[in-house]
């Protein structure tokens, strides 16, 4: 969703920000059974979920539940004036789309070279024009190349896996653009007043981490966040609105998760119907961890286990995460009665999680609001837009920062 109306920065931020806190009992309960969360209960929703027809059901997961709830007969107000507020506050002014021609396309996918050339036509607003770019795992390095031969600086790619250095050092060549082992998060990582900080899908606390040593620094930064709940310990806000408290503002690792979530089928990894799967397989496996006596937090069962493994068989999943929990794998049957146990909770659990993948979309928001806040606070200018579409990628929002030293802010 595009906005339209024009809004101030720090409303949107604040507004935002109210709506999150008023909302943190649904986003801090995962459904996880056939039992409908507390915060269900005692809102009053659970006879309206319950009820909705299964086509419904299928039509509200695929799309989200905003996108259907208006035309469902018995939707409880306060649920749909939620949805409005959602809608509203996650809407962001949206980059026009760029041609990918000229982006490199070797080890780049079609999306990736969108992503890419998308993200360099967006740097412009920030006049990084004779800086040097500093990429923050920068991975195989097409951002870093395209951005050294597209703005004519010199580009340093900084990426902790050797092996992915070396890779992107195959392909730079002898360009403007080179790699080092380099961890962003390191103190011999340092940054300059007039580089471009950048990152295209800074993952979890990487992102926090570019904003806050861009402004340390006092240096321009672009970036495009992804799976925030890779970081260590809980997220707390950097910044804080007034009449509000920290506490309402922290939001748990696991729970920042569901910043991942989307819905619908554009520009995703797997098909609706795989993802379904895969979280049919994640409750089984959930159960058979409880099963063996250990203590399994929100979202922890996958702990030690890529992710897209949960899209495989799951006797595979179990054994791989037992195994990386040193545990012997369960017999055959257990998984089994795992598997059918579980496939009859997705059916009741997916209806209560209605609600709270309709906030997904606003946790994720929201940290790219408060980041582009924090930014303001030391003077900077700051935007928070959709940098492409979800078709390309869901994960589109973009921070941008800079600093203003007289120059006129773009158009």
């Amino acid at each position: 969703m595009l906005r339209t109306e024009v809004v101030s920065a720090s409303e949107h931020f604040r507004e935002a920000s109210r709506l999150l806190a008023s909302v943190r009992d649904i986003v801090d309960e995962r459904p996880e059974g056939v039992a409908p969360p507390s915060w269900c209960e005692a809102r009053g929703w659970t006879a309206f979920l319950e009820a909705m027809p299964d086509d419904a059901v299928a039509a509200a997961s695929r799309d989200g539940l905003a996108a259907h709830l208006d035309g469902l007969p018995g939707a409880p107000a306060d649920l749909v004036a939620l949805s409005h507020a959602v809608t509203r506050w996650t809407s962001l002014p949206a980059m026009p789309a760029a041609s990918a021609e000229a982006v490199d396309g070797r080890r780049a996918s079609p999306r990736k070279r969108v992503q890419v050339a998308a993200f360099a036509a967006m740097v412009g607003r920030v006049g990084a024009k004779g800086s040097r770019v500093v990429d923050v795992g920068s991975g195989h390095g097409h951002l870093t190349r395209h951005l050294a031969s597209a703005l004519g600086v010199d580009a340093e790619g900084w990426e902790r896996d050797p092996d992915r250095v070396a890779v992107a050092s195959s392909l730079a060549g002898e360009g403007g653009a080179r790699f080092v082992a380099m961890d962003a998060r390191d103190p011999a990582a340092t940054l300059r007043s007039t580089d471009l900080v950048v990152g295209l899908h800074a993952c979890g606390g990487l992102g926090d981490h570019a904003v806050r040593a861009a402004g340390a620094a006092g240096a321009a930064v672009a970036l495009v966040g992804c799976c925030l709940q890779k970081r260590e310990g809980d997220r707390e806000a950097l910044v804080v609105p007034a009449g509000m408290s920290a506490r309402e503002l922290t939001i748990g690792r696991a729970v920042l998760g569901l910043g991942n979530a989307c819905d619908g089928e554009e520009g995703v990894e797997e098909a609706f119907a795989v993802r379904a799967a895969s979280r049919v397989n994640r409750m089984a496996l959930r159960s058979t961890l409880l099963a063996a006596g250990q203590a399994v937090g929100p979202g922890e069962e996958m702990r030690g286990v890529n992710r897209r493994q949960a899209t495989g068989p799951l006797t595979a999943l179990v054994e791989r995460a037992f195994v990386a929990r040193g545990l012997l794998p369960p017999p055959a049957e257990a998984v089994e009665a795992a598997a059918r146990s579980a496939a009859e909770a997705y059916e009741r659990a997916r209806r209560w999680a209605l609600p709270r993948a309709m906030l997904a979309r606003l946790v994720e928001v929201w940290v790219a609001l408060d980041r582009a806040a924090w930014l303001r606070s030391l003077g900077y200018e700051a935007e928070v837009l959709v940098a492409f579409e979800a078709s390309v990628s869901p994960r589109n929002v973009a921070v941008l920062g800079w600093r203003d030293y007289g120059r006129a802010r773009p158009r």
